[in-house]
């Protein structure tokens, strides 16, 4: 029988410090489990800050027959919805269409599992060959879809004429509707996770039980004893003897289970995804406030996103086989990206030129012989292997939507292993920054002015924190005192802001800062004084030497320009 008083013999050693990597480190304090969450790399710095940032339940699962992934992700949906209000905002999506009844055949192949089975090749051709999705057939997934939801926060799926002012302006000549419905974008996943470590924390205090947070370090194992050193400098953080491993790397997670000299089949196939980011004026003014979720020629999918005050184009669908840290955008990929948006707004000629930066992630998708990357499930699973002894949880699969409802399986898996009850869940635990989340945009503007007003700050420096963090911008405030006035170069946010971020938040790096602390990577604006004030900050807690300023800012220049085709303001 499993007893929830019985001690733990050693902490529980999470490898991935991703979404899903998160999200079993607070399911498990959560049940009094002692943690050590270890990452070669940073917080979120894989597939997580690079998805398409949407919250949804996989409308084009349905067409696949993955109804039980489709209930999880809706429900995921609207749970997160109300546990990170600060993070997660429904989006109304259009999906433009021309044709009434295309597509059906194709669609009854792909539920039948045409695109997982192996059919006679005649068949196969016959079926598989691209052709565009009708009207009655995207009516018909979106009138499921809606059942399976049933959520006032998201309303059901109408059809609107492309002619209706209120919606994307989509070129009238190719398309003839739009269907439109709701889902939920999450802008900023890397703070989510950020907030989901800090609850995690926080969890661990009030229980007096052990938690470690340790980016870029790595373990090893040695018999039963896991060995974790700072990849730094070679220091060994800890030596013991886990109660087991769980290996939550993504689409790492073979590298992993190799470099713990596990034995195992290869267990993942990503495929990557890459995204472009364009502060267009004009496609700004086409696109509006909503969304549009578009088919190409060749039946691939993709998003134009409202992204503040710029849109984001995503996403592609291609195998890779490097290793996930070599992903970076093709301009193979970024062309088709561009042709599909000018497919749709035809009169607005985007060039790369009106690209202001890319990005491209690993997708950890299970392994798989289909040659249709969009077929491959993007479900979950867990595989269970071991080495001298220790249990090795090796997490496949997985999306942002789903990383709580995921964590929970994880954790009943673990629980069960150690003996222990699984008492407490996360389902009814806001996320920090979302307890008593205001409930609508004017309420919210009034209590951004009411904390602009007690701090001596505008509201503009408020609210870019609040973008972050949500509604614990008074509470972080409060710890800043006294609350410096002046921004970071050419930014909304307070330079005593920064300091807390870096004493608080896990930071090793200017590129943490950058690229997953404060969100600047998405600033059009960033310049090489802003970078040179962060470094600076760094400096004075030891996390630089001062004269290693400008080689640190020169080389996350170089690193902003290789991999998202960033450039940095003078």
């Amino acid at each position: 029988m499993p007893d929830d008083k019985r001690p733990v013999d050693g902490p529980v050693v999470i490898l991935g410090a991703g979404v899903n990597g998160c999200c079993v480190a607070r399911e498990l304090l959560l049940n009094g489990i002692p943690v050590w969450l270890v990452d070669k790399n940073d917080l979120a710095y894989g597939a997580t800050s690079k998805s398409s940032r949407l919250i949804h339940g996989g409308l084009r699962y349905l067409e696949y027959g993955d109804f039980r992934l489709v209930r999880e992700s809706l429900a995921e949906r609207s749970q997160l919805r109300k546990l990170a209000p600060q993070f997660v905002e429904p989006l109304r999506l259009h999906i433009p269409v021309s044709r009434r009844w295309a597509g059906l055949m194709r669609s009854m192949f792909r539920f039948l599992g045409g695109s997982r089975i192996r059919w006679p090749s005649w068949l196969a051709a016959r079926f598989q060959n691209p052709s565009e999705r009708g009207l009655w057939l995207v009516r018909a997934g979106l009138w499921l879809y809606d059942r399976f939801a049933k959520e006032e926060d998201f309303p059901e799926h109408r059809v609107v004429s492309v002619q209706d002012p209120s919606v994307p302006q989509v070129d009238a000549k190719n398309y003839r509707w739009l269907c439109s419905y709701t889902d939920a974008q999450m802008r900023c996943p890397e703070r989510f996770v950020v907030s989901l470590v800090e609850d995690a924390r926080q969890l661990a205090k009030d229980q007096g039980i052990e938690f470690r947070i340790l980016p870029y370090h790595r373990a090893s194992l040695d018999g039963r004893q896991v060995q974790i050193h700072c990849l730094a400098d070679g220091h060994c953080a800890g030596e013991f003897e886990p109660a087991l491993i769980i290996n939550a790397t993504g689409a790492w997670g073979d590298l992993t289970l190799e470099g713990l000299e596990v034995s195992s089949k290869k267990l993942f196939g990503g495929t990557k995804g890459s995204h472009f980011i364009t502060h267009s004026a004009s496609l700004l003014e086409a696109v509006g406030k909503d969304g549009l979720y578009a088919e190409a020629a060749d039946g691939r999918l993709i998003f134009v996103l409202p992204f503040g005050d710029a849109v984001l184009v995503g996403t592609t669908d291609e195998r890779f086989d490097k290793t996930p840290a070599e992903a970076i955008a093709t301009p193979k990929e970024l062309d088709y990206l561009l042709s599909m948006v000018n497919e749709l707004f035809p009169g607005l000629g985007l060039t790369d030129e009106d690209i202001d930066l890319h990005y491209s992630g690993v997708r950890p998708l299970p392994r798989a012989d289909s040659n249709k990357t969009a077929s491959i499930s993007r479900d979950h699973f867990i595989k269970a292997s071991e080495s001298e002894g220790i249990s090795i949880l090796t997490l496949v699969g997985g999306k942002l939507t789903t990383a709580r409802s995921f964590a929970e399986l994880v954790a009943e898996r673990v629980l069960h292993k150690i003996g222990r009850i699984y008492h407490t869940r996360s389902c009814n635990r806001v996320v920090p920054g979302g307890k008593g989340y205001p409930s609508g945009p004017a309420e919210i503007q009034r209590e951004q002015e009411r904390i602009a007003e007690q701090f001596g700050l505008h509201e503009t420096q408020v609210r870019g924190i609040w973008s972050l963090c949500g509604n614990r911008v008074e509470e972080i405030l409060a710890a800043c005192q006294p609350v410096e006035s002046e921004n970071l170069d050419r930014t909304d946010l307070p330079i005593s802001y920064a300091r807390w971020v870096i004493e608080h938040e896990w930071v090793t790096s200017l590129d943490d800062l950058v690229e997953r602390r404060l969100m600047l990577l998405y600033h059009p604006a960033l310049s090489k004084q802003c970078l040179r004030q962060l470094a600076e900050l760094l400096a004075q807690v030891d996390r630089m030497v001062h004269s290693e300023i400008e080689a640190a800012v020169a080389s996350t220049i170089e690193r902003l320009a290789t991999f998202y085709g960033k450039s940095v303001k003078e």
